[in-house]
C-alpha cells in the first residue's frame, strides 16, 4: 500500500500525535518524537491492504503501544548501526527502556 496520500493527514493529526508523545513521556520514554511516531504508523500502514481513512489513521496513531514503538525503534538501530548511535545516545535508550519497564512492575 502507497502511504503517500497520508502526508495530506499530517498536519491535521499533529495533535494525534502530540497526545501520544506525551503519553510515551508519561510512560518515561521521553526520547519519541511526533516524526518518529509518525514514521512507525506510517510502516505500519504500509502492509495494510486496503486504503484507510482518517479515523482509522487517528485509531493507529492512539492504538501504537509503547512495546511497537520500541521494537521499532530498536530494529531500526541495528539496521542503521552506528548511524543510529550518533543520533541517539544508547545509554540513554537503555535508561529509558528500565525506566519503562520498572513502572511497568507497579
Amino acid at each position: 500500500m502507497d502511504v503517500t496520500p497520508f502526508s495530506m493527514w499530517r498536519e491535521e493529526v499533529d495533535v494525534v500525535l502530540e497526545s501520544k508523545r506525551e503519553e510515551f513521556a508519561l510512560l518515561g520514554y521521553t526520547k519519541a518524537t511526533k516524526e518518529d511516531i509518525w514514521n512507525c504508523v506510517m510502516e505500519k500502514l504500509k502492509k495494510k491492504e486496503v486504503s484507510v481513512r482518517l479515523h482509522v489513521l487517528v485509531n493507529d496513531i492512539l492504538s501504537l503501544r509503547l512495546n511497537e514503538y520500541m521494537n521499532k525503534v530498536t530494529i531500526d538501530s541495528y539496521k542503521e548501526g552506528s548511524t543510529f548511535a550518533s543520533n541517539v545516545d544508547l545509554n540513554d535508550l537503555i535508561e529509558d527502556i528500565e525506566t519503562y519497564a520498572s513502572n511497568n512492575r507497579h
